[in-house]
């Protein structure tokens, strides 16, 4: 087979392009605004978990958001059930995504690509040799990858085609970056994750790195009929070098858009909670380190003592003892007791309005949202 350069194949339709349009206008609203370095710290944390939960999920895991967060507080808590060591797998892979998107001595070559394998598999029997190529012929479902003797060929041409400079605008490029190693299936397993972990890392290298903040897998969890839809409309029955990847492009694109404005939406509110909480901080006695347990239980909905000491870095005494102020000040809600002790926030009321160099922006991709979800 002479794939020695791959070539993708697709259309850019007016839809895409609106789509793609609209991606651009947000991406520069969500990189514009402002959020506190370790505010935002704490969000990047909280999508890791999403993106781990979501991308098991789509492969038939049970464990869910809250679930995957008290796994990655414990980390190795001795023998872990399937579920869990795909979802800790998972945490440390998209770690790693994270990692490479801020180096640019590190390109998504193959070397790249079999390390997020190998993360991705870590614990994993060995006849499903992590990081390496197969060395036989699998199926997915009713589609058919090309023959195993192909793979090392066609991987390279991916792996060039990755790392060039091909004009490609970033969104399609992250699209193509994912219908590709799907067709190719060059694993025994973990193809589904590292595509789209290969995705997000093309986005993340890219101007369209939304922060960081994008969790693509969740929405496809969410859209996985269609999402499966969109891949065997796009390759049908078995591999062909010129499928046309226009189908898988146009969903992939309205994936984007509409996570991104959701993406708007959520870090529009979490200003607007931000500007609640500081206006009300103002009035009350509390210290800054407080204040950070209040926001931190605002932004993941509760916070536990181990929480408070992670995020403070106090004593086990100091960290008893500020959350008891935050609770008697009404700032913090506990619910049950000694070590399974959560506090649940309590947020000030307040109206908010956009700035006005945000509302117009809002305003228009919040009609673009209600029209993507019409087609």
């Amino acid at each position: 087979m002479n794939d020695t350069i791959f070539t993708p194949n697709f259309k850019t339709s007016d839809a895409m392009q609106i789509h793609l349009e609209n991606i651009g206008r947000t991406s520069w609203l969500i990189q514009n605004m402002l959020i506190m370095p370790k505010h935002e710290a704490w969000i990047r944390r909280q999508v890791g978990v999403r993106r781990a939960a979501a991308t098991t999920q789509i492969e038939g895991a049970s464990m869910n958001e809250a679930q995957v967060e008290e796994l990655r507080k414990k980390g190795h808590p001795g023998k872990l059930t399937d579920d869990e060591q795909e979802n800790l797998n998972a945490l440390q892979a998209y770690e790693f995504v994270d990692y490479a998107s801020d180096e640019p001595g590190i390109t998504p070559d193959e070397m790249v690509i079999r390390q997020l394998n190998r993360e991705f598999l870590r614990g994993a029997p060995e006849h499903l040799i992590p990081g390496r190529y197969r060395n036989g012929q699998n199926t997915v479902g009713p589609y058919t990858p090309p023959d195993q003797g192909d793979v090392p060929t066609l991987m390279r041409a991916y792996s060039d085609w990755l790392k060039s400079d091909n004009k490609i605008h970033p969104v399609l490029k992250a699209g193509i970056a994912h219908i590709q190693f799907v067709a190719i299936h060059p694993f025994w397993d973990g193809n589904g994750r590292v595509a789209r972990g290969l995705a997000t890392l093309v986005l993340q290298r890219s101007e369209y790195h939304f922060k960081k903040l994008l969790s693509l897998e969740s929405l496809l969890y969410r859209m996985r009929d269609e999402y499966f839809g969109a891949i065997e409309r796009t390759l049908g029955k078995s591999y062909s070098p010129g499928y046309d990847a226009t189908p898988w492009l146009e969903f992939f694109v309205r994936v984007v858009v509409t996570h991104a404005f959701e993406l708007q939406i959520e870090l529009t509110d979490w200003h607007r909670q931000m500007e609640d909480v500081y206006r009300a901080l103002e009035k009350a006695d509390i210290n800054h380190r407080q204040a950070d347990g209040v926001i931190f239980a605002i932004r993941m909905g509760h916070l536990t003592r181990s929480d408070y000491l992670e995020i403070t870095g106090v004593s086990q005494v100091t960290a008893s003892r500020d959350l008891a102020r935050l609770a008697r000040m009404g700032w913090l809600v506990p619910q049950g007791r000694t070590r399974a002790r959560v506090y649940l926030p309590k947020i000030p009321d307040s109206r908010y309005e956009p700035p006005p160099e945000q509302g117009r922006l809002f305003e228009i991709n919040t009609s673009k949202r209600k029209e993507i979800k019409k087609r």
